[in-house]
C-alpha cells in the first residue's frame, strides 16, 4: 500500500488571500487597537521587516512570533491575532470539487494520507477543521513547525521520519512543479502533478488539469 503526501493550498484547498492591501491593514490595525495603537502604513512596514529579521534566522518562520514581537504578547495572544489576521485576509476559501469524494475513496482503500504543506500552523490547523477534512490524514506536516520548507528535501524527509512512513511507495500529489513535483520525483517518488487556479505558470505536459478525481484515482492505483 501507498503512503499519500499531499499538498493543500492550490491542491486541495482553494483559497484567496490578500496581505498587502491597505483595505486589510486598515481593518487589522483597527482590531489591534487594544494592543497596541499603530498606524496602517506603519504595521505593515513593520510586518514585513520583522519577517525578514525573522528569515535570517531560519528558513520558515512561525508567524505567531512576528506579532509576539510586534505587540509584545504572551504565546497564547499571539496566537489569537495570527488567527486574527489570517481571518481577515481570506476572501474566500473553500475545497475544490470532488476533494472530500478522493479522500473518502483512498481511505476506505487502505491509503494512509498525509499533508505536506508550506504553511502557518495557527492557519492552517484551524482551517483544516473548518473544512472538516482534518480528521483524513494520518499526519499533518506544516513548515512553520519545521523550520524549513518545499523544496528543501529535508522537509519531506523530516516528515517522513516524523510520521514514521514505512510503504514502499509514497505518491507526492501537489500543484506547483517546482516546490512538490521536482524535489519528490529528486528523491524517488511517485508524483502526480495537478495544474489548478493557483498554480504557477509553467511547461509542464505530464499534469492533471483540475482536480479530477477520477483521473488522480487512475494514476495513484497504476
Amino acid at each position: 500500500m501507498s503512503a499519500i503526501l499531499f499538498d493543500l493550498y492550490g491542491t486541495l484547498i482553494d483559497i484567496r488571500t490578500d496581505e498587502t492591501g491597505l483595505v486589510f491593514w486598515k481593518t487589522f490595525t483597527k482590531k489591534m487597537k487594544k494592543y497596541k495603537r499603530y498606524e496602517p502604513n506603519e504595521l505593515a512596514n513593520l510586518y514585513s521587516s520583522e519577517c525578514k529579521r525573522l528569515e535570517t534566522e531560519r528558513e520558515e518562520i512561525d508567524i505567531t512570533f512576528v506579532f509576539k514581537n510586534l505587540f509584545q504578547v504572551s504565546e497564547e495572544i499571539s496566537l489569537k491575532i495570527a488567527k486574527i489576521f489570517r481571518k481577515s485576509s481570506i476572501k474566500y476559501i473553500r475545497l475544490y470539487s470532488g476533494v472530500k469524494k478522493l479522500l473518502n475513496t483512498l481511505v476506505k482503500k487502505g491509503y494512509h494520507l498525509y499533508v505536506l504543506s508550506n504553511a502557518q500552523s495557527a492557519f492552517t490547523l484551524p482551517e483544516l477543521k473548518k473544512l472538516k477534512i482534518d480528521s483524513y490524514f494520518n499526519g499533518i506536516a506544516i513548515s512553520s513547525e519545521y523550520g524549513v520548507k518545499k523544496p528543501n528535501q529535508n522537509f519531506f524527509l523530516k516528515a517522513i521520519e516524523t510520521f514514521e512512513i514505512k510503504e514502499e511507495e509514497i505518491i507526492m500529489i501537489g500543484n506547483d512543479f517546482e516546490c512538490d513535483i521536482q524535489p519528490a520525483k529528486e528523491l524517488g517518488f511517485k508524483t502526480i502533478f495537478i495544474e489548478s487556479n493557483l498554480t504557477p505558470p509553467n511547461e509542464v505536459l505530464d499534469k492533471i488539469i483540475g482536480f479530477n478525481v477520477n483521473e488522480i484515482l487512475i494514476r495513484i492505483m497504476n
